[in-house]
């Protein structure tokens, strides 16, 4: 643990060794040496009693800059959680020679003053021997450099504003003198910019503004010496471009943006978002630049993520024993250890294990990837007890044709869903149903090895293209969800009533030429229990859902977020089954609620016994249900036992009738006991690529002449934003 305080209420004064506060410390307190710059944050509000929604933090650290055993203390912003660790390492290390972490902070009221309001007073800055000069506010432009004894305005908290003491890395460094720039529309030129020196002057030939600034302890810069004063004009260029708005700052500027939106991401989004911020609005072509050097500094190159992927799959399968990865390729003129990537396919070592306690029920889609280079993605997920997806099987294809589908299916019969019978929800796609038609396939429905069934979703999607009826597919929907055959009748009723040519198209759907109908493969009513309950990919619309803007990613940012996103989900799920099971709950929450419902409206029902195995039980709205409970048979006229695994309150009246106990009648898949082994399993990340273990094996390449070709797009935003000429991405 080490030592920090907190000054608040009071002013920064400048002393004998540097910067100083004129107030005690509000609060002191001690704190553990892995404490986050957040949990800081959360700890000064918490201290000093600052109202968190009606105040902001600017947090600066008393740093001593001085050499061997002098003190010479100036302030270090605190922004962000790599500058606190490293605040906290030189300290704890004693590097510093300082043993206490001293945080002068400041307070801003959110709905009040920003960047551009006046500074306000303080009594003196920091300067370690040189004059010293503030450069931040307009009304400061025409002030002369300010000896020791003067006193001068100044704004810390503005991440913008330059003066003799302060620090920065030099990344910082070189985005204040842009911002300042932008915002009071003058221009800079870099005079130098090396491990030593960094120096920029106005590019005005007749004017003398300068800036120096040198090292420091800890690879950070300090403003040295600000010469002359900016004599140039500063007119207008509100929604002009800006000669110092380089690409490569935007980009810097819009990461948060990019990890919201991904590829999606437009650059007249982009310009929208930098007039926002300085007024100005940057050249479309900039914008587009910007965007690409973010999306490569987010998640790396192109073609450089295919040359890292197999690298990081083999640190994942490292790290997680078990974890499957097979890849397909073509041979390269690059050389022996080089391939031409046509495919790969993963599937992580816990989610494998969690699958055998999942029912025996996969749903596979595919998305079109919209990068540079193309291709297809599959994902195969299951379901654990509470219907909640899990994350089965990826893989990446170049082109979707027979063979794409065939491969994956084969290796996931083979690598990851072993050899008991399955029943696949998916789409009509033709490849996947040429499989199911295949004895040598692994997934032949004629031998058993599995079942196929569309997914409600996909067919109302297609019934609402071809049949442009959008209260039609509404009813198939209806009618496919149906469990019960009355209902079922009747909703096939009402579509034959409604368009005749729907319901001669669904009679026909994936029915053989002997086959009157193929029902079974779109109705849950004719299912016969294959689906356990579940007619769509999943409830969320799609399985996609899971991995936001997935589609727009370079391939080994797009396995990664399929690492991470799984891994949450394991933990995420882990500890809702852990609380399941430590409060002694049988079922899974869903089928405890179910049946606290079912068990409800069984008292309304009147049983009637009418064999030892047989009983007609009458609803409140005189339904009456045939009840079966034999050696060999047993399940309700409703369906619904059959179906899903889970009584009906038919199938209960007639235990609390008989005095059984209903449990043993659910399905041993929606048990607490098998929902938290579902999920037990661990994940392990593969740590950064320094801790990645050596990879000698082959590399595969992106195919060029898959690239997704194209033209930029002009968009043209306001009238301010002067047309471009196009040019080829």
């Amino acid at each position: 643990m080490f030592p920090i305080s907190i000054y608040t209420g009071g002013a920064i004064e400048n002393g004998a060794m540097g910067v100083t506060y004129n107030k005690p410390p509000s609060a002191s307190y001690p704190a553990e040496d892995d404490i986050t710059f957040d949990e800081l944050r959360r700890k000064i509000f918490e201290l000093t009693g600052l109202n968190e929604d009606k105040n902001s933090i600017n947090v600066n650290a008393r740093w001593n800059a001085g050499a061997d055993e002098s003190h010479c203390f100036v302030l270090l912003p605190i922004c962000e959680n790599s500058m606190w660790r490293m605040l906290v390492e030189r300290t704890l290390s004693g590097s510093t020679g300082w043993s206490i972490v001293e945080l002068f902070v400041e307070t801003v009221a959110n709905s009040g003053c920003t960047q551009n309001d006046p500074v306000e007073k303080s009594q003196s800055n920091v300067e370690c021997g040189e004059n010293t000069h503030i450069v931040g506010e307009e009304d400061q432009e025409d002030s002369q450099e300010l000896t020791d004894e003067e006193s001068f305005e100044f704004k810390p908290h503005d991440k913008s504003a330059l003066y003799v003491g302060r620090s920065f890395s030099k990344d910082d460094l070189k985005r204040a003198v842009i911002e300042y720039h932008i915002k009071q529309n003058r221009e800079f030129e870099t005079v130098t910019s090396s491990n030593s020196t960094y120096a920029v002057k106005c590019v005005a030939p007749k004017c003398g503004w300068r800036l120096y600034a040198t090292p420091i302890e800890g690879n950070y810069f300090q403003i040295k010496k600000i010469k002359g004063k900016h004599v140039c004009s500063n007119g207008g260029g509100d929604g002009k471009d800006h000669i110092n708005l380089s690409a490569d700052f935007i980009s810097e500027l819009i990461l948060d943006l990019i990890k919201k939106r991904g590829d999606a991401c437009t650059p007249k989004e982009i310009q929208d978002f930098v007039h926002e911020l300085y007024g100005r609005v940057p050249s479309y072509n900039k914008a587009w630049r910007a965007k690409e050097f973010a999306v490569a500094h987010l998640f790396g190159e192109w073609k450089e993520s295919y040359v890292k992927l197999a690298p990081y799959l083999n640190a994942i399968q490292v790290a997680n024993p078990g974890t499957k990865v097979e890849w397909w390729s073509d041979n390269s003129t690059d050389g022996p250890n080089v391939k031409l990537f046509r495919g790969v396919a993963w599937a992580f070592a816990p989610s494998i294990e969690g699958f055998k306690q999942c029912r025996p029920v996969i749903s596979v889609d595919r998305t079109i990837l919209c990068g540079k280079y193309g291709g297809t993605m599959l994902i195969a997920v299951a379901y654990d007890a509470e219907d909640q997806i899990l994350p089965l099987a990826f893989a990446v294809i170049k082109d979707e044709e027979d063979e794409s589908w065939s491969w994956f299916m084969r290796w996931m019969r083979l690598e990851v869903a072993g050899p008991r019978p399955l029943c696949v929800i998916s789409d009509q796609h033709d490849s996947l149903l040429k499989l199911f038609n295949q004895p040598d396939s692994g997934w032949c429905t004629g031998t058993g090895q599995a079942c196929y069934r569309y997914c409600s979703r996909h067919l109302c999607e297609k019934i609402r293209s071809s049949f442009k009826k959008d209260h039609l597919a509404k009813l198939i929907k209806w009618v496919s969800r149906q469990n019960q055959p009355s209902k079922f009748r009747l909703g096939m009723l009402r579509i034959l009533e409604t368009n005749r040519k729907a319901h001669n198209w669904l009679a026909k759907l994936g029915a053989r030429p002997d086959d009157k109908s193929a029902h079974h493969l779109w109705s849950l009513c004719e299912d016969g229990g294959c689906r356990y309950g579940i007619v769509a990919v999943n409830g969320n619309e799609s399985v996609f859902n899971l991995f936001p803007q997935i589609q727009k990613l370079p391939i080994k940012a797009l396995v990664e977020l399929t690492f991470t996103m799984t891994a949450e989900t394991f933990a995420r799920s882990r500890q809702a089954a852990s609380k399941i099971e430590a409060e002694n709950q049988l079922w899974s929450n869903k089928v405890t609620a179910s049946l606290e419902t079912r068990k409800a409206k069984m008292s309304e029902h009147k049983v009637v016994s009418i064999s030892d195995d047989e009983f007609e039980v009458e609803t409140r709205s005189k339904v009456k249900q045939t009840v079966r409970l034999g050696r060999d048979q047993r399940g309700c006229s409703c369906q619904k036992p059959q179906l899903t695994g889970i009584p009906c309150s038919h199938l209960l009246a007639v235990c609390a009738f008989l005095s059984l106990n209903a449990d043993d009648l659910v399905d041993e898949a929606y048990s607490a006991r098998q929902l938290l082994a579902t999920w037990a399993p661990q994940f392990h990340p593969p740590g950064s690529p320094e801790e990645w273990p050596d990879y000698a094996g082959v590399s595969y390449s992106p195919d060029c002449n898959s690239i997704n070709r194209g033209r930029r797009k002009k968009v043209v935003s306001s009238p301010s934003v002067p047309a471009k000429r196009k040019r080829s991405s």
